[in-house]
């Protein structure tokens, strides 16, 4: 009796033991392999994280070649809208200049013609001449020195620049103390400046200043700066925009040469 009870009780904890054994592995088997899991997740979002860091280098190496370019298409189209700008003014101001010209030389052929009825008077009974289309046509014809001038104007504005110079020369060889001897020197100045020939430019202009009272001599002290400033010359164009405002205070070409000499200090 005795034996058998021992026997069930043996029977009993070995079954115990037997229902206790299995969880206890399973979780020594668990403490175990949390970590192992722990450390393949960490090292899969370390991978993916450094996927993206990688992408992200890329995108902005890609972002920073393209501004980069950007930047150098904008200082290269800068340089080139300037010097156009530059030339493209100069340009207009010699046409214009060529305009203005023509325009005063129509103005005293008109003052001539108006002043023609006037100074005419028939002899005799005091009655005014009769002012006729051939007295007009006689008054506005061209002089020889007038015509080739005028020739010499339409080269300089077909911007056959050397072609020009050779004209406007031989006006001044051929009527020295004529009275376009001024603006032929200023427009052969005009010509070389075109040409980008800046000191033939620059003595071309200061000739005109030779000239008493030439209608051209603010003109060529404007053009003298600029192309002393085209020279990098800065103390020579302040001097020569500055002896502009000295003489021509009043010159319509007085602002620009303030404004210019306010870009060169």
């Amino acid at each position: 009796m005795y034996r058998t009870m021992l026997i069930a009780v043996a029977a009993a904890v070995m079954l115990f033991m037997a229902g206790c054994a299995p969880r206890a592995v399973t979780k020594a088997e668990a403490q175990g392999l949390l970590p192992e899991i722990d450390i393949v997740q960490m090292k899969e979002n370390s991978d993916e994280a450094l996927r993206l860091a990688q992408e992200a280098k890329l995108d902005v190496e890609t972002a920073n070649t393209k501004v980069t370019e950007l930047d150098n298409r904008m200082v290269v189209l800068s340089d080139e809208v300037s010097s156009v700008s530059t030339a493209k003014i100069e340009e207009l101001e010699n046409r214009l200049s060529l305009v203005i010209e023509a325009l005063k030389e129509l103005q005293v052929q008109m003052n001539t013609l108006e002043l023609s009825p006037h100074a005419a008077k028939k002899a005799g009974n005091g009655r005014d001449a009769t002012f006729s289309t051939a007295s007009a046509s006689s008054i506005l014809s061209s002089s020889p020195e007038q015509q080739a001038y005028q020739n010499a104007l339409n080269v300089c504005n077909a911007r056959n620049y050397k072609e020009a110079i050779t004209q406007f020369n031989d006006i001044i060889q051929q009527y020295p103390k004529g009275k376009y001897s001024d603006n032929c020197n200023y427009w052969i100045g005009e010509c070389y400046f075109s040409l980008a020939d800046y000191a033939q430019a620059i003595a071309s202009f200061q000739r005109v200043q030779e000239f008493k009272n030439s209608s051209k001599a603010d003109d060529a002290l404007l053009r003298t700066g600029m192309a002393y400033l085209k020279m990098g010359q800065k103390a020579q164009t302040k001097e020569a925009l500055q002896t502009l405002l000295d003489r021509y205070p009043g010159s319509d070409l007085a602002p620009r040469a303030k404004e210019y000499l306010s870009q060169v200090n």
